[in-house]
């Protein structure tokens, strides 16, 4: 048989195995842990080896521990957090946070697209993209802590998380099947999860892996206090009036309890094909598709109705739709003296959604607009296409001299195009008989349609170039110089309120603009950050390491008219500009045996001049830079073998993130100042995971014990509360900690696993939208999913 030479990072990927740091770990034939390669740093390189934060978790270890999705993951790494709304997740809306470093409120209402980049990158693969996806036929996760600014660009003020899927391969054929029922407390529904992946040698130097599956989320919350509507799904139409004939004072007519309302549907394949047309030459093409139909969002209102919780009274539900495809094509030349990657990546992200307590706002806020109308039921639809192209080629030296270096180039074309409209069916007639018009006029059912169209571009030249002083002591230095361009236009007119207010002024109605209109988005911003790493190697088994890294976040532009209605000049506020980020890190990494490895590092952040959502004079949200936050903190992990069959890892993350210069959220009003000291939101104090592993050998079979628990510290959902601020929604919400349990029996090819996970049914929450914003009736807290006890089937064929 011929053989086909691999270039090392091919070797890398090949030999990685699934157990990484901060996971349960495999030994060697002679007792010792074995060495993991990691990918983070452009190069192959064991975890123990890379100088700086980073934790791994291998595919067999998310799949034996049942981990399909990126909340459940989450868990497992501590300082990395999320806003957790289940599988509706407000679709493309990255709200990841590293090291503390988010400015973003804890709410899940707004499905719009974020102005503001997200301070956390992710990637599939080689390719730069956000969505929730399951987790499944996974290599590893590689999760950076800190700014990754030099290698990895825009958005990684706090880190960058890496999911990177196994490719084909070309020495055997394998089939593996996995299947599992769930049931969950409160819920009526079953949850099921199945997926099929198949890796099949076309030749001996090509393959195929194809992967497939489906979920069904059961769910938990029941809606009880629907209205009948004469719509679809995702259109609910106009309210069912209990009389016709009464267009001023008729009620709605309820509708029945929805049940387990926030149920889900997920579809999801991936395909990979690969092959070598030379010993030098590994082609590698994927596509990536997965469709989510959401039902509802993980909240319920126990300050309302029965009080009981899992139960909401939203008048619509807030379904969406979304469907992801990822066209990828990565390219390894070696060269001799270097590898030549090209990594090529096309993604299209489409969403619908329906925002259904949406109306609470109008409600709460604002009745006197609308004249008493006794029906203000206006859920918010809204649809978002974003298609990205993404191209990276790179070098990265194989010389085994002092100096080793990455070079590379990147460019990024992403156009967003977003629209949403708000009805409110009947309120035109309604207007009209009030005012006892005749003839009538057209005030519209429109109360807000707005659309964004943009167009964001990057390019870039990176480069890391290592020294080693000696055999233990290197120094690498690291830059981007980067020019980003954001060009579209953008507005939400206000058709209903322009019309009733001209309609007091003039007398007519048919200004759809008086209020708001669409206005240009444009930004443009260039510059470098750099990186300073150095490393010292005390003895074959510590590490010791220190690093200085930027970060940076694009800059952007808001959506507001130039002048508003009271006449205030907005100009100002029409664009901001790139944050920025000053890491500092130090720590120590090592084994403490053959069977212990551990990591501990320090960290101090100095966040200049971050972007937040602030409050205009007439009381609209925008982004804007204020002065600055830092983050103090200390990341532990350690993981490894106590005897032969027992394996454990335990992680913590203390984090000190507060706000270090003063601001107003509100401009000009100093009751609204956000004081120096503040926590930022969605940012615990103190997070932890801890597991065991044992495994206990019968005659032809074995036993697999694991447990596991999961720690978060309390948060707040904003900066503050205050009394001008409507918006402001501020919730402490306290701390929870999530306990998991499976005992799985295996022999030869076949599994079977009895799981349990929040096995004491904690009721943690990590967003939700207070009184004062939506009203007693919409007002919600997200919830974690409730205790669920399943059995799992997987059989393997290799």
């Amino acid at each position: 048989m011929k053989m086909i030479k691999r270039s090392p990072i091919s070797v890398a990927i090949a030999l990685a195995i699934p157990m990484t740091s901060g996971s349960v770990l495999a030994q060697n034939s002679d007792g010792r842990l074995e060495e993991i390669i990691v990918t983070a740093a452009k190069r192959s390189q064991s975890v123990l080896d890379v100088p700086y934060n980073i934790s791994a978790l291998g595919g067999t270890q998310l799949k034996d521990a049942g981990v399909t999705d990126t909340n459940a993951l989450i868990r497992m790494v501590p300082g990395l957090n999320t806003f957790d709304d289940g599988a509706r997740g407000s679709g493309t809306r990255n709200n990841y946070t590293l090291r503390g470093l988010n400015a973003e409120g804890a709410s899940n209402q707004d499905d719009n697209p974020k102005i503001a980049q997200a301070t956390v990158s992710t990637y599939v693969g080689e390719t730069p993209v956000f969505f929730p996806l399951k987790l499944v036929d996974l290599e590893r996760v590689e999760v950076l802590r800190g700014p990754q600014g030099t290698l990895y660009g825009s958005g990684s003020v706090g880190g960058t998380i890496r999911f990177i899927p196994k490719v084909a391969d070309y020495d055997a054929f394998s089939f593996d099947v996995t299947g599992q029922v769930s049931t969950t407390e409160e819920s009526d529904d079953t949850g099921f999860d199945g997926h099929v992946t198949i890796n099949a040698p076309l030749s001996e130097n090509s393959a195929i892996r194809f992967t497939a599956g489906r979920e069904h989320v059961a769910g938990f919350i029941d809606a009880a206090g629907r209205v009948e509507q004469t719509g679809s799904r995702l259109n609910p139409g106009s309210v069912v009036l209990a009389n016709p004939d009464d267009i001023l004072g008729s009620p709605v007519v309820p509708a029945a309890i929805v049940r387990d309302s926030n149920d889900a549907d997920i579809t999801h394949a991936r395909a990979n094909f690969r092959f070598s047309p030379t010993d030098l030459i590994d082609i590698s093409l994927s596509y990536h598709y997965q469709e989510t139909e959401a039902n509802d969002r993980n909240e319920d209102n126990t300050r309302f109705g029965s009080g009981e919780e899992y139960v909401n009274y939203t008048a619509f539900g807030s379904e969406q739709d979304s469907e992801f495809n990822l066209i990828s094509a990565d390219i390894e030349v070696d060269l001799g003296f270097a590898i030549l990657t090209s990594a090529t990546g096309f993604t299209d992200i489409e969403t619908t959604a329906v925002s259904g307590s949406s109306s609470g706002f109008l409600v709460q806020n604002l009745p006197a607009y609308y004249f008493g109308f006794p029906r203000l039921f206006s859920p918010i639809l809204r649809n978002e296409s974003r298609e990205t192209l993404t191209q990276e080629v790179r070098l990265v030296s194989q010389s085994e001299g002092n100096l080793q270096w990455v070079a590379g180039a990147f460019y990024s074309d992403s156009d967003l195009d977003f629209s949403l409209v708000q009805d409110l069916p009947g309120i035109n007639d309604y207007a009209n008989a009030y005012f006892g018009l005749s003839p009538a006029l057209n005030f519209t059912d429109t109360l807000a349609r707005g659309s964004t169209q943009q167009s964001f571009k990057d390019k870039a030249l990176f480069g890391e170039l290592t020294y080693n002083i000696s055999d233990a002591w290197q120094i690498t230095g690291g830059a981007r110089i980067f020019d980003q361009e954001l060009t579209g236009n953008s507005g939400v007119p206000l058709p209903f309120a322009s019309r009733t207010t001209e309609f007091f002024y003039y007398g007519s109605a048919s200004n759809d603009f008086l209020l708001g209109g669409f206005v240009p988005t444009t930004n443009t911003s260039d510059g470098q950050i750099f990186k300073v790493n150095s490393s010292y190697r005390f003895n074959d088994s510590t590490l010791g390491f220190f690093t200085w890294a930027q970060g940076f976040r694009a800059g952007g532009a808001n959506q507001l008219p130039e002048t508003d209605p009271f006449g205030n000049n907005n100009t100002s506020f029409l664009r901001f500009d790139a944050d920025d980020a000053d890491s500092y890190e130090i720590g120590v990494k090592g084994s403490l045996s053959s069977d212990i490895n551990y990591s501990t590092t320090l960290f101090y952040v100095d966040w200049a001049n971050f972007q937040t959502t602030l409050s205009s004079p007439f009381g609209i949200s925008f982004v804007d830079n204020v002065p600055g936050a830092t983050s103090t903190g200390l990341e532990f992990e350690a993981n490894g073998y106590l005897g032969q069959n027992t394996a454990f890892n335990f992680s913590y993350a203390w984090t000190d993130a507060v706000v270090s210069d003063p601001f107003q959220v509100a401009l000009d009003d100093p009751s609204t100042t956000v004081k120096k000291g503040t926590r930022l939101p969605g940012s615990p104090e103190h997070s932890l995971f801890a597991g065991i592993t044992h495994t206990q050998n019968l005659s032809s079979s074995s036993l697999v014990y694991q447990a596991n628990l999961a720690y978060q510290g309390e948060t707040f959902s904003s900066f503050g509360d205050f009394a001008n601020v409507v918006t402001d929604n501020f919730i402490e919400f306290d701390s929870y900690t999530v306990w998991n349990a499976s005992l799985k029996w295996e022999k030869d090819q076949y599994s079977v696993t009895l799981f349990g996970n929040n096995l004491t049914n904690e009721r943690g929450s990590s967003l939700g939208v207070v009184e004062e914003f939506l009203g007693p009736r919409d007002q919600a807290r997200g919830v974690i999913t409730p205790r669920t006890i399943g059995l799992r089937f997987a059989w393997s064929y290799n």
